[in-house]
């Protein structure tokens, strides 16, 4: 199996191949930590609004400040990965710092006393997340090469969707039995005020330690410590462990592959041959645009479901229990997590387009599913998102092992992805949850109309490179 794995890398030193199956390894638990800290936080998010005392509305900010630090730190790596840390171990350390950093910020964010403390400590978590995330994929691209790195970037985001699915379930042991007094408490805070969010950022500051001790009267505590910081605590030291992984990995004797590296030009020749399809300067642009709005939505979908399934379970038309609210989420997440994992295994047989493709197709069977069952049936709820999480999850790697058909993406250009990602996780959860305080059902009505865009989007994408390479054969 060694000699296969070897065989598909198509590197001839040793030291290299020990290289990659050692980052691997730590990468893929990297991105599982990555995955739980994002997870744990939609469950919780109600009884962080109850703490500090604030609605759905303001409490949905930690997604938008979460992917503001997300988008500054993608972009950030993107002008300096490869350009700046020119060595291995720079980029390791770089690696390292990161997945530290995330690591504190986790453990500080049940411990805000009040929504501005929270909002920073959830922007340089998702800093960092953004910095990580992005250097993990130019890695991969860079060492391995746009044909090879294919199905570890799946790979790459299946670990992280397996961290969404283990923080769905971390969460349930530390679950307060409180939905009915989350659920009325948030209908007070709006009816006290219509637009008392924007408010609650000076008030927090005065009324957050304050809500602590009443809170405490609904959320049980586990050895001093209120039950909801649990999940973020053991998750914390999950990522904070395997940050010094990378450290280890630095000050070793083994060597980082170079695929777009000086020693690596019969690679760069054989993607260059390989790569026929390639766009002419207007199709590439047009191209480019499209990509960034399909990401965007792409985000925005996936926030929408990460950010309001467990407040729509929970203080929806069902108004499920705590438990089976939460349940929501897990079967979003395990939906990603097996979507992923089917997508790393198609990734080898179908193109990327025909992926991506089928699944918006696909997404937009689960949209109209959720509209005509989940108001009526927890079977429904469930199915739904379940469907929707496994279709979802493709369209990330499947979309950046596209666009690395027609250019290089280990520079500048691998922003795109992740600024286009950061934009609609940024803007889709405040005004999902801002919808929700009008009418729950909207936010479901919101999912479809972003899917509907990316049906559309992804035609456009197809008929964009399908004229690009039909040029290029009549050229030839």
């Amino acid at each position: 199996m060694c000699t296969q794995f070897n065989t598909y890398l198509k590197l001839e030193n040793e030291l290299e191949n020990k290289w990659i199956v050692y980052y691997l390894g730590l990468a893929w638990a990297a991105e599982l930590g990555n995955g739980v800290i994002q997870t744990i936080t939609g469950p919780m998010q109600p009884y962080l609004a109850f703490n500090l005392s604030t609605d759905t509305w303001t409490i949905n900010l930690v997604w938008t400040l979460g992917f503001i630090g997300f988008l500054v730190g993608s972009i950030l790596t993107s002008y300096t990965f490869t350009k700046h840390l020119v060595t291995g171990r720079l980029k390791l350390m770089t690696m390292f710092l990161t997945l530290l950093l995330t690591g504190l910020s986790t453990l500080s964010l049940p411990f805000s006393p009040n929504l501005p403390i929270l909002l920073f400590c959830r922007f340089v978590q998702f800093l960092c997340y953004g910095i990580f995330l992005t250097g993990d994929s130019i890695l991969l691209v860079f060492t391995l090469g746009p044909e090879t790195s294919r199905p570890f970037i799946n790979i790459l985001h299946f670990f992280i969707s397996i961290g969404f699915l283990i923080g769905t379930f971390l969460v349930q042991p530390f679950l307060p039995e409180t939905s009915e007094e989350v659920c009325r408490s948030n209908s007070k805070l709006l009816d006290n005020s219509s637009f008392g969010n924007l408010s609650k950022l000076d008030s927090g500051l005065q009324g957050g330690q304050e809500n602590q001790e009443n809170s405490s009267l609904h959320i049980e505590t586990i050895l001093g410590i209120q039950s909801i910081c649990w999940p973020f605590l053991i998750s914390a030291g999950w990522c904070i462990c395997i940050s010094f992984g990378f450290v280890l990995l630095s000050y070793s004797n083994l060597q980082m592959p170079k695929f777009y590296g000086s020693n690596s030009s019969k690679s760069r020749t054989d993607f260059s041959s390989k790569s026929s399809d390639k766009l002419s300067r207007t199709g590439k642009r047009i191209f480019l645009v499209l990509v960034v709005l399909f990401f965007s939505l792409s985000g925005a979908v996936v926030r929408v479901f990460q950010s309001m399934t467990t407040t729509f379970a929970l203080c929806g038309p069902l108004a499920l229990d705590s438990h089976s609210a939460a349940l929501t989420d897990s079967f979003f997440s395990s939906g990603m997590c097996l979507g992923r994992m089917f997508s790393v295994l198609l990734s080898t047989i179908f193109l990327p387009s025909t992926l991506l493709c089928s699944s918006t197709l696909f997404c937009g069977v689960a949209s109209l599913l959720l509209l005509l069952l989940a108001p009526h049936f927890t079977e429904g709820l469930y199915s739904g998102v379940l469907i929707m999480g496994f279709f979802v999850s493709w369209q990330f790697g499947t979309g950046f092992s596209w666009t690395s058909q027609y250019m290089n993406i280990t520079g500048k250009l691998s922003s795109l992805f992740f600024v286009g990602l950061g934009v609609g996780s940024i803007i889709s959860p405040p005004l999902a949850g801002y919808i929700f305080t009008i009418n729950s059902m909207w936010v479901l009505y919101l999912a479809a109309v972003l899917v509907l865009i990316q049906v559309v989007t992804v035609a456009l994408l197809h008929l964009v490179s399908k004229k690009g390479s039909s040029a290029q054969k009549e050229e030839r």
